[in-house]
């Protein structure tokens, strides 16, 4: 009897009441994402990045386009936090201004080469065979071209604006994500649940959309935090060349550029617009190292 009652007790704690609950892999990646500091760190200054720029037009003490040319250059002050330029404009409104441009660059071309890229490499990796082989020596015969110089002769030959920048730069950015969803299709269509997707009748529409792609976020995630610093890169060597973002407008990389020109008689242009776009590059990548971590699978046994 006592037997009895000793085993009654185990199964009883042994029973849904007392089973340990489990936890999904996006639970477990954001706990892990919660203890890496360097990633909330980033985290936490790019979202106040984006709110500043959104904010920029209530914020900006003066107008974007606003002159002194009495005043010229002036070194930080109480009127001018950050100094003015050599038209006499406030450097603060330009910088906060000029985050805007560089970050809705940053977003928007990355989302070019998101949806262009995921949706070439799903395709690729699932259908395989011929259509594969097809897909990915065109990938291999645009990585030969010299991208900077791509990007360059479509805004020549196509005019400059905001729209064809993020188009133009979105179009040599999603050679390498395509790379990647396709690597992460090849092993996840060998998959159970692939398998039976495919008895039941489904479309390859619908499995590549509503399975497949679903299924390699972790990876397209990780990649989409990292491609968002070479694209703000890539915009202010494009600016520093005078082929992006054009006046009265600024970005980033045109105030480091105007800066450049005349760093030895007024070095706060060249020091604060750099050190905001430096600050944010260093924020984005802590950020996707902490992402990556945090998704790995491996990481959970640890």
């Amino acid at each position: 009897m006592p037997d009895a009652m000793q085993n009654g007790e185990i199964l009883e704690q042994g029973g849904p009441s007392g089973a340990e609950k489990g936890t999904s892999l996006w639970k477990d990646a954001f706990h892990r994402l919660g203890k890496n500091r360097l990633a909330l760190c980033g985290g936490i200054f790019l979202a106040f990045m984006v709110a500043l720029s959104l904010a920029t037009p209530w914020l900006a003490p003066y107008a974007y386009d606003a002159q002194d040319l009495k005043l010229g250059a002036a070194s930080p002050s109480a009127g001018h936090w950050l100094g003015t330029d050599t038209l006499g404009r406030d450097q603060f409104t330009r910088i906060l201004y000029g985050g805007r441009i560089s970050l809705m660059v940053g977003f928007a071309a990355t989302a070019v080469s998101l949806l262009v890229g995921v949706l070439y490499g799903a395709i690729a990796g699932y259908v395989g065979g011929r259509t594969d082989s097809v897909l990915m020596r065109i990938v291999d015969i645009l990585y030969a071209l010299p991208f900077t110089i791509f990007v360059v002769i479509l805004m020549v030959f196509f005019g400059r604006n905001m729209m064809l920048l993020f188009l133009a730069i979105g179009a040599v950015q999603w050679l390498t994500m395509a790379r990647i969803v396709r690597g992460q299709v090849l092993s996840l269509k060998q998959a159970d649940f692939i398998d039976a997707a495919v008895v039941l009748g489904y479309s390859r529409r619908r499995i590549i959309l509503r399975h497949i792609i679903p299924n390699v976020l972790g990876p397209v995630i990780v990649y989409t935090t990292l491609t968002i610093p070479n694209v703000m890169l890539l915009e202010a060597f494009l600016s520093f060349l005078g082929l992006g973002v054009q006046a009265p407008m600024s970005s980033w990389g045109v105030l480091i550029k105007e800066g450049a020109d005349v760093m030895e008689e007024y070095p706060w242009l060249l020091l604060f617009p750099s050190i905001a776009l430096s600050a944010t590059l260093f924020a984005l990548n802590f950020l996707g190292d902490g992402l990556r971590d945090a998704l790995d699978p491996r990481a959970a046994k640890d």
